[in-house]
């Protein structure tokens, strides 16, 4: 009997967390395997109740998915919008990471791990657990974005075709990452206040560190 570990379910999961995951006939989970899962509730035990099977006789419609372990709702839902525009960005990362130079990747990687992060926090609805980039906190990376001149930038840039190419791959992923923070308050807002606050700051900082990245290409 093979058992599947949580390193080749993270792999799989690389491009983006399924709506659903099967374990293969022959197989078992390792307990990590098997915590991962519960963590991105794609795990049932046995003696729970399946999910509320829908108007087709307990077959999922197409057009219907799975909000949490126990609901399913429209794929137009804002919840499943906010999903999918986070695998939109996560998508992007990792095609800049296949062909950026070598000392760029780890930057990346950073912003790679938080977009995840935020992804699991919200399929799991827990808080999003303290992070940084790059070594640096949510309010530091607001002062560079803001201050650049503080941290040895000349200044404030426009996107430019002199900057390179690279430096336009980074705007694009800031502009997508904003994208992603609208999408979170529209998913969030229950008319008075985002319910969500620590998934919208974090994708406020991550553009926000994008734009810090940009920066960076732009000067070399």
């Amino acid at each position: 009997m093979r058992f599947i570990t949580e390193r080749e379910l993270r792999d799989l999961f690389a491009s983006g967390v399924p709506e659903q995951y099967q374990t293969p006939a022959g197989c078992r989970l390792t307990p990590a395997a098997r915590q991962y899962l519960m963590d991105l509730r794609l795990y049932r035990h046995p003696s729970e109740r399946p999910l509320r099977p829908g108007p087709s006789g307990g077959r999922k419609p197409e057009h219907m998915t799975n909000l949490n372990a126990h609901e399913m709702v429209c794929k137009t839902h804002p919840r499943i919008h906010f999903r999918g525009k986070l695998d939109t960005l996560e998508s992007e990362i990792l095609v800049l990471q296949t062909s950026c130079p070598e000392e760029w990747r780890s930057p990346l990687h950073d912003a790679l791990t938080l977009t995840r992060s935020v992804l699991a926090a919200e399929v799991r609805e827990i808080p999003l657990s303290p992070w940084t980039l790059q070594g640096m906190s949510p309010e530091e990376i607001h002062r560079c974005s803001h201050h650049p001149e503080e941290f040895g930038f000349p200044g404030h840039i426009l996107p430019s075709p002199e900057h390179g190419l690279l430096a336009a791959q980074l705007n694009r992923l800031r502009a997508l990452t904003r994208e992603t923070e609208l999408a979170a308050v529209q998913a969030f807002w229950d008319g008075q206040k985002v319910t969500r606050e620590d998934l919208v700051l974090a994708l406020n900082r991550l553009s926000s560190y994008f734009y810090v990245l940009q920066l960076r290409a732009a000067r070399h």
